[in-house]
């Protein structure tokens, strides 16, 4: 059976960059269109990974192959510094106590080990985790089950660190192609040759009898995605505008977001720039766990 286990869809709100967060989502997939897109490239089994919500999941959790998750964004209380944690086959209660204690990562953790919920840390080597350190690493060790070591959305090298990572602290590695556009789904996926139920599954998934295959993240699948992103921002304005002819606010943005059309090229040098600077974190991260003896990450773990 095949997962691609890390997919956003509409759900996950408004992108985190500014000034873009003012007008622009996260991503413009459906629920049924990542379902739809995650079965004919060959996926036995469906996951939702929304940002801090599984209400996209819940659309479509009905269904016998649909796993209910999120990734969460979990943050270390004495110097605010945020980590996303990929978890899988919740249930609303769950969700709902998860999101309630995510702002302390303390708190967190026993909880989710508690409840036996299976818990992976996304793209380890990458900024979006924020300025994460040998030192965030080690706390998390020896709560987490798995560790994200390939992301269809980051570079080789930032899975290749996550994959020694795991390695050296003996997790489970998992996949997803992070996808914030259909393009991705499915596209980067974790593969248990012996499951045939979704239960079967996450058992095989737990015990780590699993493996990871598919692609990796680099500057142009980031640039189509910033294409496909702004081509979906504009089908949902001009959507607004036949629906709501009267809503001048809308009209007057999407005027503007048309003017500026040909400044789509910035956010594609952008990108250049974005894995630029995702190689230099990678590097400084991948310093920093060198400089910690590798026995105190293993005890930590």
């Amino acid at each position: 059976m095949k997962l691609d286990a890390h997919v956003h869809t509409y759900f996950s709100g408004h992108t985190s960059l500014y000034p873009l967060s003012l007008i622009m989502k996260e991503s413009y997939n459906t629920p049924e269109g990542v379902y739809r897109r995650a079965k004919a490239r060959g996926m036995d089994l469906v996951a939702i990974t929304d940002h801090d919500t599984i209400d996209g999941a819940l659309t479509i959790a009905d269904r016998p192959d649909v796993i209910v998750g999120c990734e969460v964004t979990a943050i270390f209380p004495d110097d605010q510094v945020k980590v996303h944690l990929n978890v899988l086959d919740i249930s609303e209660a769950q969700f709902a106590e998860i999101d309630r204690l995510r702002r302390d990562i303390g708190q967190l953790m026993p909880y989710l080990r508690h409840q036996r919920i299976f818990t992976s840390l996304n793209h380890v080597a990458s900024r979006v985790n924020g300025q994460i350190t040998a030192a965030h690493v080690a706390r998390l060790m020896p709560w987490i089950d798995a560790l994200e070591i390939r992301n269809g959305s980051r570079l080789a090298a930032q899975n290749m660190t996550a994959t020694a990572l795991a390695g050296a602290c003996r997790k489970v590695g998992v996949a997803g192609s992070d996808s914030h556009t259909q393009r991705g789904v499915g596209r980067t996926y974790v593969v248990s040759d012996r499951a045939t139920t979704r239960e079967a599954f996450m058992q095989e998934l737990r015990a780590g009898r699993i493996r990871v295959e598919g692609a990796h993240g680099h500057y142009f699948t980031m640039a189509s995605d910033i294409v496909r992103l702004a081509t979906g921002f504009y089908q949902e304005q001009i959507a607004r505008f036949i629906e709501q002819p009267l809503q001048w606010r809308r009209h007057a943005m999407l005027l503007g977001a048309v003017v500026g059309l040909p400044l789509v090229t910035i956010p594609l040098a952008l990108a250049y720039a974005h894995f630029v600077l995702e190689e230099r974190f990678n590097q400084a991260l991948l310093v920093d766990l060198v400089a910690r003896p590798a026995g105190r990450l293993l005890e930590a773990a």
